[in-house]
């Protein structure tokens, strides 16, 4: 029996397929692979350093009494949490939440175990060999924690692609979800000049793939959501309904199975309008 909503009746609904967030749970594996980066960088600047001319380290630690500690502390800095704060800023350029999330947490976690660790033991909590001590402490922690990050991170994920629903009505095509708050993006047919397949080999194999609507523009005018006009004057041209770069599934019909039935129902929807 074909269920009515709102925006007439129910044509197709889908969900983005397991297979099709791949990519984004091997992203939320990104903290394991920045532990055991950030351990191989740390063990190879510590032998950097231990490669010091003696004399020229004492005759330094005379005018610098903490040197040692100084350079110490600055290797930590660099690996983990210099290498760990790029991929954050990293994840966050690319719009790819499942990896600067996951480093985030990471830090976060390592460094309220490092504070729970340096507290109450009667060092000055100003001080060179307190600072050292704690960012030993983020160094050592961040290998279990990247582990935790990343289950959360891969849960977290599978949350949000299965709240995800792609709904084909009479009238519009229908986009919700949200973890923590609900998304729902309307898309009229009118508004659809094209519509773009995104399919690698990988994907190809497995069997899913993307769709981008691209939105019609009328007279240099956009009709899009959110797209930027491309043309001027009185021509006619397409723009992304959906952000341009690393697409949201709440932007697009992402990652779905049934490919090749969705994209002939919306260019018959398309041809309609």
């Amino acid at each position: 029996m074909q269920s009515y909503g709102i925006y007439g009746p129910v044509l197709l609904t889908t969900h983005p397929a397991p297979r099709g967030f791949l990519s984004r749970y091997l992203l939320g594996l990104t903290p394991v692979f920045l532990a055991g980066f950030s351990l191989l960088v740390l063990t190879c600047l510590q032998s950097v350093v231990t490669t010091f001319p003696p004399t020229l380290v004492q005759s330094l630690t005379t005018l610098v009494p903490e040197l040692p500690a100084f350079i110490d502390l600055t290797v930590l800095l660099i690996a983990p949490v210099g290498i760990f704060l790029l991929f954050i800023y990293i994840g966050d350029a690319t719009n790819h939440p499942e990896m600067w999330i996951g480093a985030s947490l990471t830090l976060l976690l390592s460094g309220i175990g490092a504070f729970y660790q340096v507290q109450g033991i009667g060092i000055p909590t100003i001080s060179t060999a307190y600072l050292l001590l704690f960012f030993q402490w983020t160094a050592y922690l961040t290998q279990p924690f990247s582990v935790v990050a990343s289950i959360i991170v891969i849960a977290g994920t599978e949350l949000f692609r299965r709240s995800i629903l792609y709904t084909m009505m009479r009238d519009v095509v229908r986009i919700t979800g949200g973890v923590w708050t609900q998304v729902e993006h309307l898309i009229a047919y009118p508004q659809i000049g094209r519509i773009i397949i995104q399919q690698n080999r990988f994907n190809r194999f497995i069997h899913v793939g993307t769709i981008i609507l691209a939105g019609t523009m009328y007279r240099g005018t956009d009709t899009s959501r959110n797209g930027t006009a491309g043309t001027n004057g009185t021509g006619t041209g397409y723009t992304l309904v959906s952000p341009e770069g690393v697409h949201s599934p709440l932007d697009c019909l992402y990652g779905i199975r049934n490919l090749k039935k969705v994209k002939e129902l919306l260019e018959k929807k398309i041809q309609q309008s």
